[in-house]
This record gives structure tokens, sequence and C-alpha cells, in this order.
């Protein structure tokens, strides 16, 4: 039995006919475009070798013609590059062995020598003036011929330069993307700690009123789910703006002042400047849920917790500051034990690595204890009103 193929209908059905398949306009004048300036700009850097290599005859007063000839020779080796950037390239597809890349090169170094060398002699050819021509003087086909091959060299070397640069930078790139991620992850994992620790704590206080006033857990937990729902809307962000964070802070504030009535004085003070600038999300709730914890809860008398942020130089500046119990006497950060604190310090330190003194916690002179936190400026262009700054 006998098949009868049709060369022209395979071809056809492969997608190889241009007329069948032709290419989107724009792509077809986006690659004519790339070509004509790759053409131009590898005529314009040959042209630069070229009266580069012929500074000293000018200098001396050497006769045109030599000028000339080192701008053709120079423009010879402009009508091999693409040849030579074709096949670099396809080397490069099937061999990424920088030995064989070598070895490719060093073997096509000499039929490229010779075509430049019989190339420039015939472009050479029209001016009788340039006697060293290697087609009139066969004395100076060795001399064109090392010439030549010592240029494809350097040409292969310039290639490979750059390419092992444009590697270089595109890996740093890729770096920068894993490493961002990595802290990305990093940041959603703290954030995942803090945040069934802050939902337990606070429903550790509400329970313990319960019984004594439930219109007052009633409102507790309006407050609770408020917040929730707020910083839910913000969990896809590392960063909002102060503005928002200030929003988060005061539903948490409220189931505080609910349960503590007048015993804790709560003030907030924000340069209006300031409420723009990126800060991690839910940053000074664990600081003011620690001072009201261990500072104030426990004295009769309660206490003040003062929240301020302003901009100083080329930083915000937030401060926590109360007038509790005060740190213990043998109190350090390194040795803090609070999830709290160890997950703010652990987030300031991966998204401000470059800042120092990010994060400070020290005693007051007057008793209580003061929480200094810097972060780089980093405006999100939206101001307190929402609009756009």
């Amino acid at each position: 039995m006998r098949v009868s193929v049709d060369p022209v209908a395979i071809a056809d059905a492969g997608g190889f006919l241009t007329p069948s398949h032709p290419l989107p306009a724009k792509i077809q004048d986006g690659t004519w475009r790339a070509g004509a300036r790759s053409a131009i700009i590898a005529i314009l850097a040959w042209t630069a070798v070229g009266l580069f290599q012929s500074v000293p005859d000018l200098l001396h007063g050497t006769h045109w013609y030599a000028v000339a000839a080192k701008l053709i020779e120079a423009w010879a080796w402009a009508l091999l590059t693409p040849a030579i950037l074709l096949i670099d390239r396809r080397v490069k597809a099937a061999q990424r062995n920088v030995a064989w890349l070598c070895l490719t090169h060093l073997l096509l170094s000499v039929p490229f020598s010779l075509m430049h060398t019989y190339l420039a002699g015939l472009l050479l050819y029209p001016i009788p003036e340039i006697s060293w021509n290697p087609l009139r003087n066969r004395d100076f086909e060795a001399y064109y011929f090392l010439g030549s091959w010592m240029t494809y060299g350097a040409l292969v070397g310039v290639v490979q330069t750059f390419k092992f640069y444009n590697r270089y930078l595109t890996s740093q790139l890729d770096l920068e993307r894993v490493e961002k991620r990595l802290i990305e992850s990093r940041l959603n994992a703290l954030r995942l700690q803090l945040e069934p620790h802050f939902l337990f704590n606070a429903l550790n206080a509400i329970s313990s009123e319960v019984a004594a006033n439930p219109e007052l857990v009633e409102e507790m937990i309006e407050n609770l789910a408020m917040l929730l729902r707020q910083s839910m809307e913000c969990h896809a962000s590392t960063e909002i703006t102060l503005a928002e964070e200030l929003v988060l802070l005061d539903h948490y504030l409220a189931i505080q002042k609910l349960r503590f009535g007048n015993r804790v004085d709560i003030r907030v003070e924000a340069d209006p400047a300031s409420l723009s600038i990126a800060v991690p999300s839910l940053l000074l709730q664990p600081l003011v849920e620690n001072a009201i914890r261990h500072g104030l809860e426990r004295r009769m008398s309660g206490g003040s917790i003062a929240i301020s942020a302003q901009l100083i130089d080329d930083h915000l500046r937030i401060e926590v500051i109360d007038d509790g119990a005060g740190l213990p006497a043998n109190w350090r950060m390194e040795n803090a034990s609070g999830l709290g604190l160890r997950v703010t310090r652990e987030r300031l330190e991966a998204l401000y690595p470059t800042t120092s003194d990010r994060f400070a916690i020290c005693r007051r002179s007057g008793g209580g204890t003061e929480v200094i936190i810097h972060i780089p400026l980093q405006r999100t262009g939206i101001d307190a009103d929402g609009r756009e700054a």
C-alpha cells in the first residue's frame, strides 16, 4: 500500500509556511525595529573602533587612504558581526559548557579570520593607493589574517563579557526576589504567631468581666469583632499607613477603656504629617498590651500610657510611654520571653535591616517604661483623609 505525502501540506499543517500563519503586524514591526537598531549600533561601534585605530595615522599626518583603510576594515567586521552573534547564540543554546564554547569559537576563528581578510581586501580593492591590500600583495595575507584572528578573539571576549554581566545582573535580581519572598514569608509567620496570642489575651480579658458586667462584655466583643475585621482587611499587606494603624489601635483601646474605666488614661498624639507613613500592621497593639499587663494592670491606682508619633529628619519616631511598674532590674531585651516584644523586634529587623536603633526599650527616670521605634520614611501617597497626597 502506497501513501502519497504532500510536503507542502505537511509544512502548512506544522505552521512553517509564513503566508498561512503570518506574524502579527506589531510583532513584525517590533522585530524589524530591533534588527535595524542592532545594525545601526554595530555599524556605529565598529566605526568608533576604526576611528580609534586611525588616531596614530591622523596624528602623524598620514594620507587619507590610510584612515579609509582602517574604517573599511572595521566595516568589514560590522558585516560579519550578525553572523558571529547568531552562531554564538546557537552554540550557547546547544552547549552550556564554557570549555566547549571556547573550543567552538577557537575553531570558528579560523574561517571568520579568513573571511574578514578577503572581504576587507575586496572592499579595499577599488583604492589603488592601499598597497597593503592582501588581494594586491600576497605578502600581507598573513598580517591581515593574524590581525583578523586577534580581532575575532577580542570581539568574542567582549560579547561573552556582556553576556556574563547580564547573567550576573539577572541572577542578582532573582536573588533579591527570593530574599524578598523569604522576608515576606517570615513576616507572615511572625504575624500568624502574634494574632492568636493577641486574640487569646483579648478573650481572656473579656471572659474576666462576663459574670460582673454582661452588658459591658457585649460592647467589648463588638469592639473586638471590628478590630479583627479591619485586621483581616489589612492581612494582605505587611505595612499599612500610620492612620490605619491608629484606627486598629483605637478599637483595642476601646476594649481596655471599657475594662479598666478611669484607672487607665491613654493618650494618642500623632503629627498629621506622619499619618501617611507606612508602618508594620499591628505594631502598636502588642506594645500597649504589654504596658497594660506588666505595668498598669496590677496597680490599684492604674496609670497612664502616652503614644506619640512625629517625623524627625528621615524617619518616623514612635514612642509608647507608661508610668507603671517599670522593667525588672536585670531585664534585657535579648532575654525577654514575651511573644509580643520578640515578634515586634523580629518584624522590624526583617522590614528595616539597614536602620540602626530601630527598636529600644528602657526604664524611665520617673518610673515606668519607654518604648522607642524608628521607622524610615516610606510614604504611601495617601493623606489622613484618604486622598492622594
